[in-house]
């Protein structure tokens, strides 16, 4: 029986949550104060691409939504006697 359509594979989610594992273990054990700029910023360039998913990939698994209409209706008010 295949996966539902969105849901996520098992080993990739276990795939990214070692890789985020390593990412802070490895960070915890950097001394950013030896790094200059540049390598702090490649450093998280880098990181942020494995561990925080990207936009589009995000918008690809959110449904469709259907337009909404509302209707306002005031009742009452200071200008009637």
């Amino acid at each position: 029986m295949p996966r539902p359509i969105g849901s996520q594979n098992k080993l990739t989610a276990e795939v990214k949550e070692k890789i985020a594992n390593m990412m802070s273990d490895v960070f915890e054990s950097l001394d950013t104060n030896s790094m200059n700029q540049q390598e702090k910023l490649k450093f998280i360039q880098i990181g942020l691409q494995y561990v925080i998913p990207k936009l589009r990939s995000i918008k690809q698994l959110e449904p469709p939504q259907e337009p909404q209409t509302y209707q306002i209706e005031i009742i009452g008010g200071s200008g009637e006697k």
